[in-house]
Parts: C-alpha cells; structure tokens; sequence
C-alpha cells in the first residue's frame, strides 16, 4: 500500500470539481495542485506495479488550509502561540459540531469517492494531533473538555466513516483516534500506528488491524508526524514540491 498525505495545513493542492474554490485558495501557489485527472494517473501507475494508494485528506485537525476559502468551517485560525492549540503552524482544526462541516464533508466526498474507488479499496480520514485547546475558540463547542468532546468526535468519524464505507472503501485513522481518544469503531478501520511499537500491540488487542509506520524508522523525522518525509522513488521526488504530499511505505499487520 501507498499512503499519499495529499492535503495539510500549509496546503490544499486537491482540486475537487464541486469545490474549485478549496485548491484556488488553499494551494501552496497558483498552479501547484493535483487535477482529477492526474490523481487518476498516479493511482493508476500504482495499479500498474501492483500497489493501492490510499488518499488521505487530515482531518479535523492540520486542516487550516481550508480557511482560505472557508473560513466558517475553521476553528482557531493562525492562532499564536502555535503550539498550545495545534502540533505545527498554522493552526487550525474542522469546527465539530456544525451542519455546515458536515455539508462541506458530503460535498466533498461525493465529489473524490467515486473517483479514487476505482483504484483503491482504501480512504484515510486522518485524525492525528488534534488539541483540544483548538475547540475552545469553536463557536460550536467554547469547550475543551474532553468529556464534551469525545462524543463530537465519535459522531464526526461516525459519519465520515459512514460516507467512506457507503462508497465501497475501508477507512484508515491514525491511531490517536482509537488510543487517544478511545472512539468506538468498526472491526474493519485500519489503525496507523506511528507513534511507537507498543500502539501497534494495543490497537491489535482492541481487535482492529494495524498499520505499521512507526516514525522513528522514518528516513527523516523532527518533531511531528506531519514534519516528517520520505520520498525513495523518481516520481514522489518529482511530485512532492507541488503539495508537500507525503508517500510513505507501510505494511499492514
């Protein structure tokens, strides 16, 4: 499996037909985004050497770039200091407890699905490094008590798990959502563990597959996930630039 970080929070370098609007303003720079056509293409040449690519769109949190043409969606913009509400700058998480995410969220996805599940059995929803300071600036919630907020949070991966399964694919979450935020989740969501050997080991014991990806073997690595690159191919070297995507070899155990 391929495992393409497509969008972050520098970046939304996706263009989604039904939402022009999101790589328009959210791209790193005009030009430097990914039309439908050629995210075909690369899953397309991943088919061709026998490898699935699974696409994952962060989320709630490292979502700041969607500020740019939504702002309504975002909670705790750019705020400052960076590192009390968000692992990396800008800041910025989905709102979670608005009907308007969730109307974004089905746009989007009934966009991009029927799409990439001609090539890939899988989606990643995301979820790592979510700080919940962030939702204390959320119109929706002026909480961060996680009491309040796992509960939002189930219903937020309920539904978008719900939408990914609907379109014939398997979610993949990062693993704070299952250990951290101990949401209950279906048998067949892959957990990618990359914080340390023991995840794996717990998300395996709660019954879910995991997928392997421990950071510190990563080639290069700093202090967060989302700071940390492996690029061991032509085409993700020639790629790269253009989003800040990341591919990243991982094996499912």
């Amino acid at each position: 499996m391929a495992h393409w970080h497509i969008t972050d929070a520098q970046s939304w370098p996706l263009e989604i037909p039904a939402l022009p609007e999101l790589s328009t303003a959210g791209a790193y720079a005009p030009g430097l985004t990914y039309t439908p056509d050629e995210v075909a293409a690369i899953m397309q040449y991943g088919n061709s050497l026998g490898i699935e690519t699974a696409i994952e769109i962060d989320m709630p949190g490292h979502t700041s770039s969607i500020w740019f043409s939504h702002p309504e969606l975002i909670t705790s913009f750019n705020t400052q200091p960076y590192d009390t509400n968000c692992a990396e700058p800008p800041c910025g998480s989905l709102k979670l407890n608005s009907s308007a995410v969730y109307s974004f969220l089905d746009k989007m996805f009934d966009d991009l699905f029927p799409r990439i599940s001609k090539y890939s059995s899988y989606f990643h929803s995301g979820g790592d490094e979510v700080n919940v300071n962030a939702y204390l600036l959320d119109d929706t919630v002026k909480s961060n008590d996680t009491a309040i907020l796992q509960p939002l949070m189930q219903t937020f991966i309920d539904h978008v798990h719900g939408k990914i399964r609907n379109n014939g694919l398997t979610p993949i979450v990062w693993e704070e959502m299952l250990l951290e935020w101990n949401l209950t989740m279906g048998n067949d969501v892959l957990v990618n563990c990359w914080l340390s050997d023991e995840s794996v080991a717990q998300t395996v014991a709660k019954g879910h597959r995991a997928i392997v990806g421990n950071y510190n073997n990563w080639v290069s690595k700093s202090r967060g996930a989302h700071q940390a690159h492996q690029a061991n191919s032509s085409i993700v070297s020639r790629l790269r630039p253009r989003s800040m995507a990341r591919f990243l070899p991982e094996c499912i155990g």
